[in-house]
C-alpha cells in the first residue's frame, strides 16, 4: 500500500460502528422511557383504583343509612304514628267491600268448554 492510501483510511469515521451505537442508545432511551411511561400508569392506576374503593365504601354506607330509613319509616309504629296524625290519609275498609275468593276445584267432566290460559294472543 501506498503513503497516500493508508491516509486516505486513517481518518475515516467507523459508520457501521457508529450507527450500532446509536441504534443501542434508541433502544436504551426507548426502553428507558417505557419503564417510565409504565410506572406512571402503574401509579395513576392505582390512585383511581384507591379512589373508586373509597367512593364504594361511601355508596354502601349511604345505601345502609338508606336501607335502615326505610326500615324505620315503614315500621308498624312509625306508620301508625302517620296515621294518627293524619300524614297518611287512609280509609277502613267495612266488611262490605270485602270479596272472599275460593279456589273451588272444577267438576273434571262438566262438560264446558274453558279457555286454555297460555293461548297466543292473535295480533
Amino acid at each position: 500500500m501506498s503513503s497516500a492510501n493508508r491516509r486516505r483510511h486513517a481518518n475515516a469515521i467507523p459508520i457501521a460502528s457508529f450507527v450500532t451505537w446509536v441504534f443501542i442508545g434508541i433502544f436504551a432511551a426507548g426502553g428507558g422511557l417505557a419503564y417510565v411511561w409504565c410506572k406512571n400508569q402503574l401509579y395513576t392506576t392505582g390512585t383511581e383504583i384507591k379512589s373508586l374503593e373509597r367512593e364504594l365504601v361511601d355508596l354502601k354506607n349511604k345505601n345502609e343509612v338508606a336501607q335502615s330509613k326505610i326500615a324505620q319509616l315503614s315500621s308498624t309504629a312509625k306508620l301508625q304514628e302517620r296515621y294518627d296524625t293524619n300524614y297518611i290519609k287512609l280509609v277502613p275498609i267495612t266488611n262490605d267491600h270485602i270479596t272472599v275468593l275460593s279456589n273451588a276445584p272444577v267438576a273434571p267432566n262438566s262438560g264446558e268448554l274453558r279457555p286454555v290460559s297460555n293461548e297466543r294472543t292473535h295480533e
